[in-house]
């Protein structure tokens, strides 16, 4: 796996950064409209459910999501990585961070064994700020979860996959990756 080796992008490979987010059923602060003076109603159905996400943002501006399931970890970062390379049918370099299902033994055997398609370079520790993918989960959050509670998780996510749809993200890339 590459640390901080520097390496010339290859060509052939798209640039892709990844992370994982949570989203809840609940909203997790309030946004909303009242009357001057009145206090503001926020609707709540004191649900814990949640639906974890990880997230792919193209050197295109192309945004790939999936369900991870019940847990973020090394299965379903790999099980996410599979589909996505399935969907654009290209060879990938990946950018992402430190959490520990990326750097598990079982990781690094998988981008091992995958180097042929799969390059792999982590961002350097303490840096969420540089993911061009965090901003994607903060536009989400913004426009959509911040300011609605869901029936349930499977309302939750068909919401999302229709936000996520019909939303572009025209970050560049470019500007979060000076160091």
């Amino acid at each position: 796996m590459l640390k901080s080796k520097k390496r010339f992008l290859n060509p052939n490979h798209l640039f892709v950064t990844q992370d994982e987010s949570s989203f809840y059923v609940d909203s997790n602060r309030s946004k909303c409209w009242a009357i001057k003076g009145s206090k503001p109603i926020k609707f709540i159905n004191g649900s814990k459910a949640k639906i974890n996400i990880g997230g792919f943002y193209t050197e295109n501006g192309d945004f790939y999501w999936y369900d991870l399931g019940i847990k973020k970890n090394t299965d379903s970062l790999i099980k996410s990585l599979i589909k996505f390379k399935k969907e654009i049918g290209r060879n990938i370099f990946l950018l992402m961070d430190r959490a520990p299902w990326h750097k598990s033994k079982k990781a690094r055997e998988f981008f091992q064994k995958n180097k042929y398609w799969l390059q792999i370079l982590l961002f350097p520790p303490a840096t969420p700020d540089r993911n061009p993918t965090e901003y994607c989960w903060k536009m989400t959050r913004e426009d959509l979860t911040s300011i609605k509670s869901f029936k349930n998780v499977k309302v939750l996510k068909e919401e999302l996959d229709e936000f996520w749809e019909k939303h572009t993200f025209t970050h560049k890339m470019s500007h979060y990756l000076k160091w």
